[in-house]
């Protein structure tokens, strides 16, 4: 019977190295806000997680304090993690709590696949365009 041994040890010239892409394809988030009275709408793109949400917390949270309608336009989202799904409820109770509201639009397939796993679809309103969002705020006002 041939016997095989694995050993384990420590090879200090294979580390891990973690590194964040840069350029173009790299972890840079980016956002544009426009507001038009009591809607404002804010096309996200690139990657929310960890590192970005705390950024666009702070531009989302005066506008959702005033009660506006947000409408978040997520066709440029490449990635969104748990950290991207906290700040997307926190967002949503501000707004409910000031009298407005925050609508998910235009999901691509990864971030509408991490929404509905974890059964946010059922909480967090998701249209599939910002037109739709606008139409539907629409017939909501009287």
């Amino acid at each position: 019977m041939l016997k095989t041994r694995f050993r384990r040890g420590h090879n200090p010239d294979l580390r891990l190295v973690r590194r964040r892409p840069t350029g173009p394809a790299g972890d840079l988030l980016t956002w544009d806000v426009q507001v038009r009275g009591a809607l404002a709408v804010v096309a996200v793109g690139g990657e929310l997680d960890i590192d970005s949400a705390p950024g666009l917390e702070r531009e989302l949270a005066p506008v959702a304090d005033v009660g506006r309608h947000l409408i978040l336009d997520l066709a440029g989202l490449r990635f969104c993690d748990c950290a991207g799904l906290s700040l997307f409820l926190r967002v949503q109770q501000r707004a409910r709590a000031a009298g407005g509201s925050l609508h998910l639009a235009a999901l691509t397939p990864q971030v509408l696949r991490v929404i509905t796993a974890v059964r946010l679809a059922d909480v967090l309103p998701i249209t599939a365009s910002v037109a739709d969002t606008v139409a539907a705020l629409d017939q909501s006002v009287p």
